[in-house]
């Protein structure tokens, strides 16, 4: 075999082995940012029954995620200014 092709293989190789340690990270992380989401819906969730009087599972679901969102607004606007 030719030197050239041998060494497409060994790149090939050795990008094949990046991409797949990169795919499972990835799944790794989503998996981790899942588990966090589940805590934060319920926990938000879980103070809105509490300090309002919504009580459809429609609206404290709407409220939940408005205030998600908004905190992580927040959250992004603040950690963009100090990593700026």
């Amino acid at each position: 075999m030719p030197k050239t092709e041998q060494k497409k293989k060994k790149s090939f190789r050795k990008e094949f082995k990046r991409q797949v340690r990169m795919a499972i990270a990835a799944a790794i992380g989503f998996t981790i940012a899942f588990s966090w989401r589940n805590f934060v819906y319920d926990t938000s969730k879980t103070w809105i029954e509490k300090l309002t009087p919504l009580s459809g599972a429609f609206e404290t679901g709407l409220a939940s995620a408005l205030i998600i969102t908004i905190i992580g607004v927040i959250f992004i606007l603040i950690t963009s200014k100090l990593l700026k």
